[in-house]
């Protein structure tokens, strides 16, 4: 049996020793590594097409890596490792010690040995051996130069997530490339799970749950909202109150839901959304759920409740109509229902009004037997919310001042009086005086300046 035969063979049986983490080869990719090496011992014909077919789903998942300079299998296997959800890292994410005499931890040792087996097998040299074999038989090679180590592309992503996470991650990758026996370093690995999470959760810092799916479940988002709280110009009160409460939250401390009311286009939202940027790395995790969604709460909250995580729904733009009454799996959540609310969760929401269950003057009329109860169910549901916090339209001033502070952020250098006028003129032109109308003229003037055109806004 030749060399390359017995290095798959050796690769295989490592793989088959594997226990904690042999779920890892559920992922698409090192599922078709280890059909290929099934199929290199088999001497089957077809190989060449699994090979590259391989090496061509890790140059797709290559575009978005920032490091360069590794192996992109031996790249994507660490990240495997590092992402794997499995009874190690959902024990480690939860525990403040490691018991190294535990059969868990022997146990994963021993899958530390067979993995290192694994990220040694030298993929390039098997694409060098598979393109000699076929050039020398009947078969045309599908690329005429084998996959011989190409490394990762660069292209740079910090503004996805603080830095700080990456480089526990990257340390840990340098680590596990320099020891000859990966064993010794569950210690590490187990602290690298404490403190990034495990799974999906280690993988994501905010997700959507879609329950239009075939198999309906919690969708993490690669690119989340970039904006930041400091990019919020006014409502520092508010901003304030909602950042305490979620510190509170991440230390464990008792916080409250929260409501967020009042006039459109005024940054509830992205207020809400930038606090993953705040606390992600300290397990914060942002769950966006829309009201259509809501009758799937039971089902959001198995999969979260035993998770070491903090995790906050999001439910934007939250309001019912009288004959809507998905609202009653909200106050069963905020309180009410039998069983506990989780901990780990807590509910914001945003909304263009106080009483999110809209309410008419008959409502409050007693020509109804039971009415004032119909009534006072549907007040219940706000004030299940422990915080309820307004953000008003900006007056005339706050206005310009918030025009002010986007266009000095933005390097537009134009006269105060001449920036005043176009900001006015373009509330009246788009019937809208907020943050968000703001922004927007800043955004259309900035653009207008780049095209040399200042004679008036479209």
């Amino acid at each position: 049996m030749n060399n390359k035969l017995k290095e798959a063979e050796k690769t295989l049986g490592a793989i088959d020793c594997l226990v904690i983490y042999r779920n890892i080869f559920n992922d698409p990719v090192l599922e078709r590594f280890r059909n290929l090496l099934n199929m290199v011992i088999d001497e089957d014909p077809g190989s060449l097409a699994i090979y590259n077919g391989l090496i061509g789903e890790l140059l797709e998942k290559g575009f978005d890596k920032r490091r360069q300079g590794r192996d992109i299998f031996k790249e994507h296997f660490l990240e495997t490792i590092l992402s794997a959800e499995n009874a190690f890292s959902l024990a480690t994410e939860k525990a403040d010690l490691l018991n190294t005499d535990d059969l868990l931890v022997k146990v994963v040792k021993n899958d530390l040995l067979m993995l290192k087996t694994i990220y040694d097998y030298n993929l390039a040299d098997l694409g060098e051996y598979l393109k000699g074999y076929y050039m020398n038989s009947s078969f045309v090679p599908i690329a005429e130069e084998p996959y011989s180590g190409l490394n990762w592309l660069s292209v740079s992503n910090t503004k996805k997530y603080p830095v700080q996470y990456h480089v526990k991650k990257e340390q840990l990758k340098e680590l596990f490339h320099s020891l000859n026996s990966w064993s010794s370093a569950v210690e590490e690995l187990a602290v690298y799970y404490k403190e990034t999470g495990s799974g999906i959760f280690a993988r994501f810092w905010a997700f959507k749950w879609n329950g239009s799916a075939a198999r309906p479940g919690l969708r993490g988002i690669d690119n989340p909202d970039p904006i930041r709280m400091d990019d919020l110009v006014g409502y520092k009160d508010q901003q304030e109150m909602i950042t305490r409460n979620t510190e509170q939250f991440v230390k464990g401390l008792p916080a409250n839901n929260i409501l967020l009311y009042g006039d459109r286009g005024t940054g509830k939202s992205s207020t809400i959304k930038s606090l993953v940027h705040i606390f992600g790395h300290r397990g914060l995790r942002i769950i966006e759920v829309s009201k259509s969604d809501l009758l799937s709460l039971p089902d959001i909250l198995a999969a979260i409740r035993s998770r070491a995580q903090k995790f906050i729904l999001f439910i934007d733009d939250l309001s019912f109509e009288e004959s809507e009454t998905e609202y009653k799996e909200l106050k069963a959540l905020l309180e009410g229902s039998i069983e506990k609310p989780p901990a780990n969760v807590l509910l914001y929401a945003t909304s263009n009004r106080r009483n999110l269950v809209r309410e008419y003057f008959s409502d409050r009329e007693p020509d109804e037997v039971g009415k004032q109860d119909t009534y006072q169910e549907k007040l219940s549901l706000v004030d299940r919310f422990g915080i309820k916090i307004l953000y008003p339209t900006p007056d005339k001033w706050e206005y310009l001042r918030t025009v002010e502070e986007l266009a000095r952020k933005s390097d537009i250098n134009i006269d105060k009086a001449q920036l005043h006028d176009l900001a006015l003129r373009w509330v009246i032109w788009h019937n809208s005086r907020s943050g968000r109308a703001a922004r927007q003229f800043v955004n259309d003037l900035k653009g207008k300046i780049g095209l040399h055109v200042l004679d008036g806004l479209s």
